[in-house]
């Protein structure tokens, strides 16, 4: 994520003001008792019905770098299927994934959601986010073996039909270790908070979001479906 000076600090602000309303929260968090978790996985089927027509009728995707427009530490491929950006439904994929995207309706505070694919092999080193005001969360759509999250000291196997809830201001690392991809639902959600760690964390994602860069990220999207599905039923 490319942060200037005055964007670290606007960010350093709310993560200090986001941190002391969160407390101390165990990392990855419970996501079971969550209704719109229960509702994603319940919906994960159809979502991956969606997937798979996708794949069988030729659909590829471009690499994660060239949608967010910035390397992320990935060895191997990391392939990006852009879907919601800056709080709204965007991208090219939109009409190839209607339930998908009537699914991601029902996330409270959704900010961002991507297909995240994994090639074979692909590594994603240890690293961290530098906003504390979202949350990422992981619904496994097509996992293999071998294939795991870890976030501090603790790794959780990528599963199928199963949410995972984490702050990646922690140290974290990705991995596909098996000779399959591993696809996932990538979505990042606004942290809930209290008064007034929440309009001030909302007011901080939306001063974030006119940045030209992430605005762009769309249309880099879109500009790659067209190059790589042209003739993708």
């Amino acid at each position: 994520m490319l942060i200037d000076r005055p964007a670290r600090l606007l960010l350093g602000l709310n993560n200090a003001l986001v941190e002391r309303q969160s407390g101390d929260q165990p990392n990855p968090l419970p996501v079971d008792d969550l209704e719109w978790n229960r509702r994603l996985v319940g919906s994960a089927p159809e979502l991956r019905d969606e997937w798979f027509r996708f794949r069988t009728s030729g659909g590829r995707l471009p690499r994660i770098e060239d949608v967010l427009g910035e390397h992320q530490g990935n060895t191997e491929v990391w392939g990006a299927g852009l879907l919601w950006s800056r709080g709204r439904p965007a991208g090219p994929l939109l009409d190839r994934f209607p339930r998908t995207v009537e699914a991601l309706r029902l996330v409270p505070g959704l900010r961002s959601a991507l297909w995240s694919v994994l090639a074979p092999g692909t590594e994603l080193p240890e690293h961290t986010g530098p906003d504390s005001g979202v949350l990422r969360y992981h619904l496994g759509i097509d996992c293999p073996p071998h294939c795991a999250l870890r976030v501090g000291d603790v790794e959780v196997a990528y599963r199928d039909d199963v949410g995972i809830l984490f702050d990646d201001t922690a140290p974290h690392a990705a991995w596909n270790r098996s000779s399959m991809e591993r696809v996932t639902l990538f979505c990042e959600i606004e942290r809930p908070v209290g008064q007034p760690a929440r309009v001030v964390n909302r007011a901080t994602h939306a001063l974030l979001a006119l940045d030209p860069r992430y605005r762009a990220a769309p249309d880099r999207a879109a500009a790659w479906d067209r190059s790589l599905n042209r003739t993708a039923g």
